[in-house]
């Protein structure tokens, strides 16, 4: 692990400068999780409570064992050549062994994960759990429930900006028209 992570921080995989940004307001997530899973419950309400017209597209995957680092990479491919467009993806398990966490250390999922166009969030494990996909991911969530966190708008803030532009589109048509009907009360003079 430490030579790997060692490795990759040489060849730059980990710099914040290749991080791609999240989007602001996604409209549409790609979760790679399996759907047997608690994970994928906890991701949901979150959605539900903060941005409940958010679309979500789930791509069922191990997450633990030997076959786990190429269905990883598969689902991560299947977001790439599909014509879903996510914003985002998440890719979340929750806790378990060291064990059962280390299909998460892989160079070749690192190198898909890095390679990415579209933005990719780790949320593996708990806030104690750290795996090399956390330190190439574009973020790192600290638990599944962090990720749709960091990645859905609050419905409330959503509010709030709209409300604000509503005013300032108010008043920047009231100052316009008001400017308009000077300029016409002028001529008419």
């Amino acid at each position: 692990f430490e030579a790997l992570k060692k490795d990759l921080l040489k060849k730059g995989l980990f710099e914040s400068q290749n991080k791609k940004e999240l989007p602001k307001y996604p409209k549409k997530i790609g979760l790679i999780t399996s759907v047997s899973g608690s994970v994928i419950k906890d991701i949901f309400d979150v959605i539900k409570r903060n941005s409940p017209y958010l679309e979500v597209v789930v791509r069922d995957c191990r997450m633990q064992g030997d076959e786990a680092v190429s269905d990883l990479m598969e689902a991560i491919d299947d977001f790439h050549v599909s014509n879903i467009d996510v914003d985002a993806i998440i890719i979340a398990r929750g806790g378990g062994s060291l064990e059962d966490l280390w299909c998460f250390n892989s160079e070749k999922l690192a190198y898909k994960i890095y390679e990415s166009t579209i933005p990719i969030v780790s949320a593996i494990g708990h806030e104690t759990d750290t795996t090399i996909i956390d330190f190439v991911s574009d973020l790192r969530a600290s638990t599944p429930t962090a990720a749709a966190e960091k990645v859905v708008p609050l419905r409330s803030d959503l509010l709030l900006k709209i409300s604000n532009m509503e005013k300032r589109l108010t008043y920047l048509t009231n100052n316009k028209f008001n400017s308009y009907k000077i300029i016409y009360d002028n001529i008419n003079k």
